[in-house]
């Protein structure tokens, strides 16, 4: 398992400047955290595979933390506060370390774009942990449950994602 913590956020090793802020949520909408790193400066772009640029000057990345579920959420935002991609981890457990929120990875990973494209990522990651016997059967198994419980969640709700995700941007800016 691999435990990140909110405030471990500089995983490219190219922000040179951020500001980080949390919020406690308890609505109707969302019971937990949310974690607000504000990306002020980069020293190179950080560039996915496919061109799309997810770390820049001026970006944001608003990460969710239900402690009820096992999806963390992260959201990526541009400099002019538009979504990028929604990121979504699927976790053994989301929790909270002295007052710093944390979500143990089971590696797999499920992207949803602005456009509906719905992309599953780490599989490899996923079936080597269970080969290497870092994770088990059940743990294995419960990934898979959860990454396409989510993704039937996701099909066709591209404009509910983005108005959740913009409420809690704006209330954290």
């Amino acid at each position: 398992m691999r435990k990140k913590f909110a405030n471990s956020f500089n995983k490219f090793g190219n922000v040179l400047e951020s500001e980080e802020r949390i919020k406690h949520i308890n609505d109707s909408c969302f019971k937990g955290d949310i974690y607000l790193n504000i990306i002020k400066k980069v020293s190179t772009p950080f560039l996915l595979e496919n061109g799309i640029c997810i770390q820049d000057d001026n970006y944001k990345w608003l990460e969710f933390y239900d402690y009820d579920s096992k999806i963390r959420l992260s959201a990526v935002y541009n400099e002019k506060n538009k979504i990028v991609e929604w990121y979504f981890d699927i976790a053994r457990e989301i929790g909270k370390e002295e007052g710093i929120p944390y979500e143990d990875d089971l590696y797999l990973d499920v992207v949803l774009t602005p456009t509906g494209k719905i992309i599953l990522l780490d599989e490899d990651e996923l079936k080597e942990a269970f080969n290497k016997e870092e994770i088990t059967e059940e743990e294995y198994k419960e990934a898979y449950k959860n990454a396409n419980h989510l993704i039937e969640r996701l099909k066709g709700n591209v404009d509910k994602v983005l108005e959740f995700t913009n409420k809690y941007l704006n209330e954290i800016l």
